[in-house]
């Protein structure tokens, strides 16, 4: 339960905090007796949500993707699992700023 909240507390975050009323176009919810479920929605500006927890073995196991667009229109599309031994996202921005940040390490080893 607590790597559930973990995700609804980092994706909160990548909000806007202004509230601005948008229409959901898609949304679907499936909970299994086992804990187990999905769900996903997209809202009229393009912006979607999907999620996957699996329980296995008493453990919760989530995967998921989200994608908004940015301020500047590009889009931005995370994946993203989490299980008993943390939370690891993925996207094109995570990974090109982790590069960047080896590039600056490496330079200042350098230096």
């Amino acid at each position: 339960m607590f790597a559930l909240w973990l995700i609804f507390a980092c994706c909160c975050c990548c909000w806007p905090a202004e509230s601005v009323s948008i229409g959901i176009v898609k949304s679907l919810a499936e909970q299994q007796s086992d804990g187990s479920y999905f769900f996903a929605y997209e809202a009229a500006n393009g912006n979607y949500r999907e999620e996957v927890g699996i329980v296995k073995e008493d453990d919760l196991e989530v995967s998921g993707v989200y994608r908004y667009l940015d301020d500047s229109g590009q889009k931005v599309e995370v994946s993203y699992m989490a299980d008993k031994n943390g939370f690891v996202p993925r996207g094109f921005h995570i990974e090109a700023r982790a590069k960047s940040e080896k590039r600056r390490e490496k330079l200042h080893i350098y230096k």
